[in-house]
């Protein structure tokens, strides 16, 4: 049994939290305190059986995406996803307020894509709801796409697409793409540790930091969120899961190539004031347990 994949870590003082968690079955729709994003496909989520890759504890979560599958909006635009996102009142990110995350992602089958095809998949992003776009996304681009240093095979990026568009940014800012993290290809088969540090912040004085299994990656300054609009939620809401976000690319070069299955394991999800709250690594070196 899993006591909630979400380990939902609230500051009772400055230097003080606790983790809501409730027993789920590996039967769950969803986990606690999640929604499903557009996903009303069944193999969409569920949790990890027996001899599926585990990162901690007993059981992780699993996410398949299908040629075809969509839901609501996404099935008359270039998109799909197998996705799933927290509820409202759950949401702890505010704007202009530090706040950690971390977690572990398994890349099952998913490959590399040359530019021409990429699906942009993303792996994880925030946004004020609705049709706003993103404040942050961590996105797998095409292979060598938008190089401007930094690893060329690392892939999946961090993409503001908030910024981008509400201030204008386009090719002479990257197109909001500002750190490269790691290779889809070197994290087949293997768990990637992943921490993120950012306040979301509309000023000079925002700032978002990445860590990718102990090493920092990101260490970004300047704005982050431009849409302010709370009326969905009352901050930046957070979705992981595998989001085929543009097809037009493959429908475009090969229409009548059914686009592959992709699957992807995401573990010991934590959401927190400090690094120490959400870093499994520190986690395990201080001798805690895991979130199930």
């Amino acid at each position: 049994m899993k006591t909630t994949l979400f380990a939902m870590i609230l500051p009772i003082a400055l230097s003080a939290c606790m983790t809501d968690t409730g027993t789920v079955s590996r039967n769950a729709d969803v986990p606690l305190g999640h929604y499903r994003a557009l996903t009303h496909h069944e193999h969409g989520f569920r949790y990890s059986a027996d001899g599926e890759p585990v990162r901690a504890g007993q059981v992780s979560e699993r996410f398949e995406l299908r040629d075809g599958d969509c839901g609501g909006s996404d099935c008359t635009n270039p998109r799909y996803r197998s996705e799933v996102g927290v509820n409202r009142e759950r949401t702890q990110a505010r704007i202009g307020e530090n706040i950690w995350y971390g977690w572990s992602f398994y890349n099952d089958n998913i490959q590399s894509y040359p530019s021409n095809i990429s699906l942009m998949n993303v792996f994880g992003q925030w946004k004020m709801g609705g049709d706003n776009p993103p404040s942050i996304k961590l996105v797998q681009i095409g292979r060598g796409e938008a190089y401007r240093g930094g690893n060329r095979s690392h892939d999946v990026v961090i993409q503001m697409d908030d910024a981008n568009e509400g201030l204008n940014w386009g090719e002479r800012r990257n197109w909001g793409i500002v750190c490269r993290l790691f290779s889809i290809d070197q994290a087949r088969g293997r768990w990637t540790d992943i921490v993120i540090n950012t306040n979301f912040s509309m000023g000079n004085d925002g700032y978002l930091r990445v860590w990718i299994n102990g090493i920092q990656r990101c260490n970004y300054s300047g704005p982050i969120t431009v849409i302010t609009d709370t009326s969905l939620y009352p901050g930046p809401n957070f979705r992981r899961g595998i989001y085929g976000s543009f097809t037009s690319r493959w429908d475009r070069l090969q229409p009548t190539t059914p686009k592959p299955t992709m699957i992807a394991y995401y573990d010991e999800f934590r959401v927190g004031r400090s690094r120490q709250d959400v870093d499994i690594r520190l986690i395990e070196q201080a001798g805690l347990p895991p979130v199930d």
